[in-house]
């Protein structure tokens, strides 16, 4: 995998970031889902189409095929410590965590298994899962035999 415009590695990339300035490939080791707005998903769908690689399975994960990320993720092989491998792995599942909830399922797993502060690995892991929950729940339906009822509007 490589920036299609940058040459440098994604570690000097990370010492080279502005005071303040958010890294979106750690977003999913630090954010829940309810913190991360359009704006920041946003950047992390505008980095991930700044890369480029060589592998067909990486190349759909970065397209948004969420197979192909959640396969990416549960290959990977413990001990998880964070890397760039596993920082792109996880955002490309994080990006289609919000529209598939396998992927949500999947990111809330791999989190339990990550090498992050013991507290802070469950709170992002249950997150997803009650982002998933919350997603999943359905919605009211109307009784049975009954019918909307529809106003119209007479000028």
């Amino acid at each position: 995998m490589q920036r299609k415009h940058q040459g440098r590695g994604r570690r000097e990339e990370h010492h080279n970031l502005r005071q303040g300035a958010e890294d979106p490939f750690s977003y999913w080791r630090r954010l829940p889902p309810e913190d991360l707005d359009r704006q920041r998903r946003a950047k992390l769908a505008g980095s991930i189409s700044r890369l480029a690689s060589i592998f067909p399975n990486w190349q759909a994960a970065m397209a948004g095929d969420a197979g192909a990320a959640v396969g990416i993720v549960l290959r990977l092989r413990p001990p998880f410590h964070i890397s760039w491998r596993v920082d792109l792995a996880m955002s490309l599942l994080l990006n289609c965590a919000f529209e598939n909830a396998s992927a949500a399922l999947v990111l809330s797993h791999a989190l339990r298994r990550m090498q992050i502060a013991r507290n802070r690995r469950m709170q992002l892991a249950d997150s997803w899962l009650k982002y998933n929950a919350r997603r999943a729940a359905p919605r009211p339906q109307l009784k049975s035999g009954s019918k909307r009822r529809i106003r119209r509007h007479v000028n």
